[in-house]
């Protein structure tokens, strides 16, 4: 596959659903761009990627606990090693859009912040989420195949345990957030309403709730020392629908984590003004899929799909 004459959309994706697995011939195994970037974070993060994305590691007790966090460094750090994979090999992107937590890589990408500062703000922040998700455990769960109206009944419904949609990501598929019990209650009541699918995400906070707006001071403190530079690929506010300014980062970052992501507005737009490609720039292809259902006619594509199908290749 080659990139197209049309306009193109790089996508960044939140977080990985499961740990990343690079043994035996896979193709991101001893990747130039993939390595330059481990020994990069080696010197600011104790985080070990080669020994988390290796199947025979053992899971411990201290893993488990730490796993939502290492699955979101493990996010950030592929993202980037995809997205300088893909500019080596003649892709331009027009636009970058950008789902929950994948803004870090975002604007790592576009060159606002640079990668060891996109590195500090995806751990400081995910260590932050951690501690709140041990002092109020929450939790999320993908529903798939009901409307937008019974999915409001059923955080009615279940009233007492502070549910909220966390991701619009299509007219049937959503994300819900809350305390832990309210999204077990919510994934039964949902299959029992003819759900296609409903389950539990790797989460133990609840994410893009406003029960987070009070993390906002601290993650304002972890943004103190950085300056974001201007933008050299726009970036699609998911709130607004249009780019987001230089000016407008900061407070952006600080609110984001406590408020819906309206995925299927950004997808909707770009297709509007003609985008013909979309590129999501991860190992997995979740927002691919998204992109998909939302338009089943859209190209998409996800960077490691075209890695492992040898898609990437010079103009």
């Amino acid at each position: 596959m080659t990139p197209s004459k049309g306009k193109i959309a790089f996508c960044f994706p939140g977080q990985l659903q499961d740990r990343p697995i690079l043994e035996g011939n896979h193709p991101l195994k001893g990747d130039p761009h993939l390595e330059e970037l481990l020994k990069r974070a080696s010197r600011q993060t104790q985080f070990n990627f080669h020994n988390f994305s290796f199947e025979g590691e053992k899971k411990n007790e201290e893993e488990k606990k730490d796993f939502s966090l290492k699955l979101q460094i493990s996010t950030y750090l592929l993202s980037m090693a995809h997205f300088y994979r893909l500019r080596a090999t003649g892709w331009v992107p027009d636009i970058f859009a950008e789902h929950s937590m994948g803004i870090y890589a975002a604007l790592a990408a576009s060159e606002a912040i640079d990668f060891e500062e996109g590195l500090f703000i995806t751990e400081g922040i995910g260590r932050l989420l951690k501690k709140e998700g041990e002092l109020h455990p929450g939790g999320m769960a993908s529903i798939i195949g009901l409307p937008l109206e019974e999915i409001q009944k059923i955080c009615r419904d279940l009233n007492g345990f502070h549910l909220f949609i966390a991701n619009y990501n299509g007219s049937m598929h959503f994300v819900l957030s809350g305390e832990e019990e309210g999204i077990g209650k919510a994934i039964s009541l949902a299959l029992s309403r003819k759900a296609i699918s409903a389950s539990k995400l790797p989460f133990r906070t609840a994410l893009h709730s406003p029960s987070l707006y009070a993390l906002r001071e601290k993650i304002i403190e972890i943004l103190q020392e950085i300056k974001i530079q201007p933008l050299k690929v726009p970036i699609l506010n998911h709130w607004t629908i249009k780019p987001l300014r230089r000016e407008e980062v900061k407070d952006f970052l600080s609110r984001e984590i406590g408020r819906p992501v309206y995925w299927v507005r950004c997808v909707e737009k770009l297709l509007q003004e003609g985008f013909t490609q979309f590129i999501e720039v991860g190992q997995e292809a979740i927002l691919t899929k998204l992109i998909r259902w939302i338009d089943r006619e859209a190209e998409a594509f996800s960077a490691g799909d075209l890695l492992a199908n040898k898609g990437l290749v010079s103009r």
